[in-house]
Formats: C-alpha cells, sequence, structure tokens
C-alpha cells in the first residue's frame, strides 16, 4: 500500500474534519492542492488518476513535491493531536524543556529557570526519570549563569536520579527478554504452567521485587500472562493469580495518580477474566471498582476505557438474564457518541449488539447490523484478528439458518472451511470446524434433529471437559447448536448451560 494512503488511513472521520481545518489555517490560499490531493486519497482512487485529476498534463515532478508538502502537514497535525490527546504529563513536561531551551538561547535566564523548575516538579511528581535526566543535564549546561542554584546541588540530584534511569532501563530491557520467551510459548503452542513461567522469569530477571514497586511494570507481566492464558483459553488458572498480583500490589505499595491507568486497565483485566470464568456478579463488582477509578482525576482516562467499560458490563448482564439490559446499554453507546470511538470499539460494539439482538430472537435486525459492518474480511482481518473474523462468519451462518436461507447458509459454510483450513489445524480451533460440520448435517439432515444418540455424540465431541473451564464464548455456540436438538430457546439453553453447568 502507498504509504501516504496508509497514514491517512489511520485517520478517523473526525481526525479528517480535524485536519481539512488544520490544512487551512493560515488561509494563504483560496486553492489548496495539497487539500485535493488529501481529498482525493480518500476517496482511495489510484495514483494516475489523482495526477489526471490534479494536473491537465502529467508532471511527476510537482506530484511528488505536493506529496511531500501534504506529508509534511500531515505529519504536524499528528505530533499535534498526540500532544493533545496525551493524558500523562509526558508533553506538557517536553513542552515545558523546548520553552526552557528556547529562552535560554533568547538569553531571558531568568523566565528560563522559573520554567525548568517547573519541569523538574512535574517531573519527579509523575516518576518520569528518563526525562528528569534531560532537565538535570539542562540545569547543569545553564549553571554558570546568576539565576542557577548551586552546580553541586544539581549534580547529587543527577545522581540519584540516574540510578533510577538505569533502574528503568534493566527493567525495559529485561521486560523485552521476557516477552520474546513468553511469545514463543504462544507460537509453539507449548504446554507449560505459564503462572510458574512467569515467577520464573521475573526471578531470572530480577525483577521479582521491582514488579510491586512499579505498577507499570506489573501490568506489562500481567497483559504478557493473560496474551498466554488467552491464546491457551485458559481463564481458570489466570483468574487466582491476576487478582492476587493486583491485592498483593495494593498491600506493599498500592497505586497513585501518575500509575492510575494501569489499575483501571488491571481491574478491567480482572474483570475480564472473571466474566470468561462466568462469574458475572463478581466481575460486574470489579467494574464497579474500574468505573469509580474512571471517574478520579478529572475522568482523565474516562474516555479511554468507557468503550471496554460498557461492553464488558453488558456481556455479564447479558448472561445474568437481562439481556434487554445489554441492548439498551450497547445501544446507547452506538446512538450518542459512537463515531468518535476508536473503529475497533465501533466493530466490536455492533458485533456484540448483534448477539444480543439475535439473543432477543429478532434476526432480522441482527442480520442488518452484522451487514453494517461494511468492510472485507480481508481488512477486518488485519484490523480485528482472525479469530475475530472467524466468529464473525460463524454468526453469519448461525442467522442465515435462523432466516431458514439454508442455501446461503451452505454456501457460507463451504467459504468458511476453505477461508479458514489452516486455522483449523491449531487444536483451539479444531471445534469451530468440527461446529460447522454439524450444521452442515443438520440442513441437509433435519431428521437428525431427532436423534438422542446425535446429541450424545455431538455433546461429548464439542463439550470441553471439565465442565467448568469451558470457554465461554465456545458454550455460546454449543448452546446454539443444542437448542435446535431439544428444541428451545438458543437464549435459555445458554442461560441454563451456563449457570447450572452441564447436565
Amino acid at each position: 500500500m502507498d504509504k501516504l494512503q496508509e497514514l491517512i488511513n489511520t485517520l478517523s472521520e473526525d481526525d479528517k474534519r480535524e485536519f481539512r481545518i488544520f490544512i487551512n489555517r493560515q488561509k494563504s490560499k483560496k486553492q489548496r492542492k495539497d487539500l485535493d490531493l488529501f481529498e482525493l486519497i480518500c476517496e482511495q482512487i489510484s495514483a494516475k488518476s489523482i495526477q489526471e485529476k490534479l494536473y491537465t498534463t502529467t508532471n511527476k515532478v510537482a506530484y511528488h513535491t505536493l506529496r511531500k508538502r501534504l506529508l509534511k502537514h500531515l505529519t504536524d497535525f499528528i505530533v499535534l493531536k498526540q500532544i493533545d490527546d496525551d493524558t500523562t504529563a509526558t508533553s506538557s513536561i517536553t513542552g515545558l524543556i523546548s520553552l526552557a531551551t528556547y529562552l535560554f538561547k533568547n538569553k531571558s535566564s531568568e523566565f528560563a529557570w522559573r520554567i525548568l523548575i517547573k519541569a523538574e516538579k512535574s517531573a519527579i511528581e509523575n516518576e518520569h526519570h528518563e526525562l528528569l535526566n534531560n532537565i538535570y543535564h539542562l540545569q547543569i549546561e545553564e549553571s554558570d549563569n546568576e539565576f542557577a542554584p548551586d552546580i553541586n546541588d544539581i549534580h547529587k540530584k543527577w545522581k540519584t536520579n540516574k540510578i533510577l534511569v538505569d533502574e528503568n532501563e534493566k527493567t525495559n530491557i529485561a521486560y523485552h527478554f521476557i516477552k520474546k520467551e513468553i511469545n514463543e510459548i504462544i507460537l509453539t503452542g507449548e504446554d507449560k504452567d505459564v503462572n510458574q513461567t512467569i515467577e520464573n522469569l521475573l526471578i531470572k530477571y530480577e525483577l521479582s521485587d521491582i514488579v510491586y514497586k512499579r505498577p507499570e511494570i506489573l501490568y506489562k507481566v500481567l497483559d504478557l500472562t493473560r496474551r498466554v492464558m488467552l491464546s491457551k483459553k485458559d481463564f481458570y488458572n489466570f483468574e487466582p493469580y491476576i487478582i492476587n498480583m493486583y491485592k498483593k500490589l495494593i498491600e506493599q505499595h498500592g497505586f497513585s495518580k501518575k500509575n492510575h491507568f494501569y489499575k483501571i486497565h488491571i481491574l478491567y483485566m480482572i474483570s475480564h477474566i472473571l466474566y470468561r470464568n462466568r462469574k458475572f456478579e463478581a466481575s460486574n463488582s470489579y467494574l464497579d471498582k474500574m468505573n469509580e477509578s474512571m471517574l478520579e482525576y478529572n475522568k482523565s482516562y474516562y474516555k479511554q476505557f468507557y468503550p471496554k467499560y460498557i461492553m464488558l458490563s453488558a456481556a455479564n448482564f447479558a448472561f445474568l438474564n437481562q439481556n434487554n439490559k445489554s441492548i439498551e446499554l450497547l445501544d446507547g453507546v452506538k446512538t450518542s457518541t459512537f463515531n468518535k470511538l476508536p473503529i475497533e470499539d465501533q466493530l466490536n460494539i455492533k458485533m456484540n449488539l448483534s448477539i444480543y439482538i439475535g439473543y432477543s430472537g429478532d434476526y432480522k435486525k441482527c442480520n442488518f447490523i452484522i451487514q453494517t459492518l461494511n468492510h472485507s474480511d480481508n481488512w477486518l482481518s488485519k484490523k480485528m484478528g482472525i479469530e475475530w473474523v472467524m466468529k464473525k462468519n460463524m454468526i453469519e451462518i448461525m442467522v442465515q439458518y435462523e432466516l431458514e436461507n439454508f442455501e446461503i447458509a451452505l454456501n457460507r459454510i463451504r467459504s468458511f472451511e476453505h477461508n479458514f483450513a489452516k486455522l483449523f489445524n491449531h487444536p483451539i480451533y479444531k471445534r469451530a470446524k468440527q461446529f460447522m460440520q454439524t450444521v452442515k448435517v443438520i440442513i441437509n439432515n433435519p431428521d437428525n434433529l431427532k436423534d438422542e444418540e446425535f446429541l450424545k455424540q455431538i455433546q461429548s465431541t464439542l463439550v470441553k471437559t471439565p465442565a467448568e473451564q469451558e470457554d465461554l464464548q465456545a458454550m455460546a455456540f454449543y448452546a446454539w447448536l443444542k437448542s435446535k436438538l431439544i428444541n428451545k430457546n438458543p437464549y435459555d439453553v445458554l442461560l441454563d448451560i451456563t449457570n447450572t453447568r452441564y447436565e
């Protein structure tokens, strides 16, 4: 893909509107070819067609100069937007350092030192040790002017901070070695005790004590562990591990404003794992803690975490026999601030809403919402991952079955088997293939729905043991299939098997 096209594709519709205003901020030109180029690239037409629309005769030199100018505007816009969207103190501290440097160059030394001291205080409060190191270097460079503190005092502070900078570097390097080893477990599918593996790695890289002093490191370690557990569908063993780690951190050091982001994220991870382990009330309890934390410090992270919070809340209510509440929650987001959300959140909300509407029995509306995803599976795979797309396809097939579009369902199953053939080699996805083969058998031979042996065969093939460790999403697919065999409402069957275990 063209790199300029790729960059523009990262912008949301709101970002594009803001960029049009940004590029016209100087109002030096009535007609801007760089803005025309931007609009044409947004239309995703070929480079040749773009040149034909911009110039009466081919002019490659002018075209490439124009591309460079547009790239410069885009770069400036994105950098400024990143600074504006930064909820941490990093951007403001960096800005203060730049302002102090500018003032020193322009001989405003007293003002420069005021700004530099302000930057130092902010860096200390927010534990930005690398930025603090830069501040002390600048202070030492400017220590010969009349407004500077004693150079020996600055040097002492630099030495103390340098220990923390070195510790940061050591920790970050060790973390990436741990990440490499964990990724290898995911790729090879090794059946290891992941919790013990993480503990051993923390000891190996001398991080056992640091993780409880530094919530950022604990969050990263938990996120790595979570990735492995999700890849293995092993939610059962991850639950006590993450809760114990969280409680231990609270007891030993706790969270403060500077690491509040990690507190919210860890609370979300705990809520999510409790949901996947069918502890819906407990999950909601941790979500309440998460929401309380989102409201703290002037709602600094509220916008960022709200989609995750509302989607998981809706999922819990669906399994607590409050499906209408789930629909209301997601419908509320969909009709209010929906277009301002990241595209990944928009897609997840639409998909989840379609599922809950399907639970209510309105399959036409469910189908309509799925159609509004409005992107190819190839595009969705790059954005959401292949597993997400596979589940979407499975839901589409189930909806076509419910709408009695059996030929369409069969065609979709054939495409499904072809498109995801490589994925079926992985043991985790083997049941997805078996599920679709079963649906195909039922469509071709409806009499199987009356066969009790057929039901037993399905249960033995598709249900993991022990049942309490079964993946919740897998249970939802199985519940739908079982409802066809016992002629009951799919949502009622789902509630039955997720709350009373298997018969």
